[in-house]
């Protein structure tokens, strides 16, 4: 387990330095099976000079593969009543289509751009937070530079709130 000072926990403190990052023009099908092979939920998108250009994440895969029709209503308990009646019916195979249509494109064209970062900086509660509103991975960017620094983890968090002071 990592160690830190318990009374001035920061992101740099708990975050990977070195995370598993993909360049920019890396396939979406290649980025899937990134994911799949390391078991993440999401991995950030750098260019060569490290910086930070988004967060390629599990969500952004299953809303390319999704009917649209479910991505064009935000009441969760609609969509599903939909789906459970039979008026949204898509099958492997029409997924798998709608995969294959992206599957070559470059990476940086799916990342989530506007997604939350992290200064290093910044305390530990700011984790907390991005993590309960549903976040599993925050990326830590320099806010000079523009550069990836590392990333703060749900299991980081964890790891952290199990040490005691």
């Amino acid at each position: 387990m990592k160690t830190h000072d318990p009374t001035d926990v920061t992101c740099r403190a708990i975050m990977d330095p070195a995370p598993a990052v993909l360049a920019p023009e890396t396939t979406f099908a290649a980025a899937v099976q990134m994911l799949l092979d390391r078991r993440l939920l999401a991995m950030p998108v750098v260019d060569a000079a490290g910086r930070y250009l988004g967060i390629f994440r599990k969500n952004l895969v299953i809303s390319n593969v999704l009917p649209q029709v479910a991505l064009h209503d935000d009441r969760f308990n609609q969509v599903v009543r939909l789906i459970n009646a039979g008026l949204i019916r898509d099958n492997l195979h029409e997924v798998h289509d709608r995969f294959a249509a992206i599957a070559q494109d470059p990476v940086s064209r799916h990342a989530d751009k506007a997604a939350p970062v992290l200064a290093p900086d910044q305390p530990l509660v700011t984790a907390l937070y991005f993590l309960y509103r549903g976040r599993n991975f925050l990326p830590v960017v320099d806010p000079a530079s523009g550069r990836l620094l590392g990333v703060v983890s749900t299991w980081d968090v964890l790891e952290t709130m199990m040490n005691k002071p």
